[in-house]
């Protein structure tokens, strides 16, 4: 985007499912964003509350809005692909239905692209959780000091740095979609295939602008059973054809699902790869929350 180009227009994607009071926030917090330049796409997973008559009467209301009811339930990854597909944006970033945006995110991410690396094609944010207990605090900046501020496709096998929602330009994102195939991990998969199909870096803007919400009672999108990672981290291995090392980094994602066992001489060549308090405390057998 160049400076000229002060304007563009952004899609929002939102995929969702049966959860219509949750899609309504997150809706509204698009809605009120502080940048108004905005087109939404919502994707319905053939919902059976009153999600269709509430898409029809906000599109009444709001003319950036469009949606599509799918006749199938095929999964949230095959609605973010309907909304990539038919995304007149010139940039793209997406929101699931029970989470919510800050009214300066999209401002955050248009400023930040002005100012960017070249080799930046990708940003991403922080963001907050939302629990039973309240919204956590953002980081204070002594933390901040410490976070990795441009990552390649090799830094997301260490961590998933760029979490499940990437500002890009449309463009790119229409060749690079969400694999439907993969069990789990589609949008890890799908961005360490953006990151490395196009030699490029993810770029973090420093604050925290999305929320997660884990208060609700609804499954959340990206809930798993330890059989579909296991699945996803064997097709992932293969679509990819990692090396070695680039296994015993991948396989540390497993840290994440308490079922699934982590052998200690992988946990000590992550350390050693990229040294951490939280790998330290699992070498020692230090519960990690």
């Amino acid at each position: 985007m160049s400076l000229e180009q002060s304007n563009p227009l952004v899609t929002v994607y939102i995929p969702t499912f049966n959860r219509v009071e949750l899609l309504k926030r997150a809706v509204e917090s698009v809605r009120q964003q502080t940048y108004q330049n905005l087109e939404i796409i919502i994707v319905d997973d053939c919902s059976s509350d009153g999600t269709h008559g509430y898409l029809e009467e906000i599109t009444k209301q709001d003319s950036r809005i469009r949606y599509f009811i799918k006749e199938k339930n095929s999964g949230a990854c095959a609605s973010r692909n309907i909304a990539i597909e038919n995304a007149k944006g010139e940039f793209i970033t997406g929101l699931d239905d029970d989470d919510y945006f800050e009214e300066n995110r999209v401002n955050y991410f248009i400023n930040k692209w002005k100012t960017k690396d070249n080799k930046t094609k990708v940003l991403y944010s922080l963001y907050k959780r939302k629990t039973e207990r309240g919204i956590s605090k953002p980081l204070n900046n002594f933390k901040k000091i410490f976070i990795k501020r441009k990552v390649n496709e090799n830094d997301l096998l260490y961590f998933f740095y760029t979490g499940n929602q990437i500002f890009t330009e449309t463009n790119l994102m229409k060749k690079n979609l969400f694999d439907l195939d993969m069990p789990a991990w589609q949008d890890f998969e799908c961005f360490y295939r953006f990151l490395k199909k196009n030699a490029c870096n993810a770029e973090l803007v420093n604050n925290e602008s999305y929320i997660v919400d884990i208060s609700h009672p609804h499954e959340r999108i990206s809930t798993k059973r330890s059989s579909n990672i296991l699945l996803a981290y064997s097709l992932f291995s293969e679509k990819h054809r990692l090396n070695a090392r680039q296994l015993d980094l991948l396989e540390c994602h497993l840290f994440n699902y308490p079922n699934i066992p982590i052998k200690r001489d992988k946990i000590l060549k992550r350390f050693l790869f990229k040294p951490s308090i939280l790998d330290f405390k699992r070498l020692l057998g230090v519960k990690v929350i």
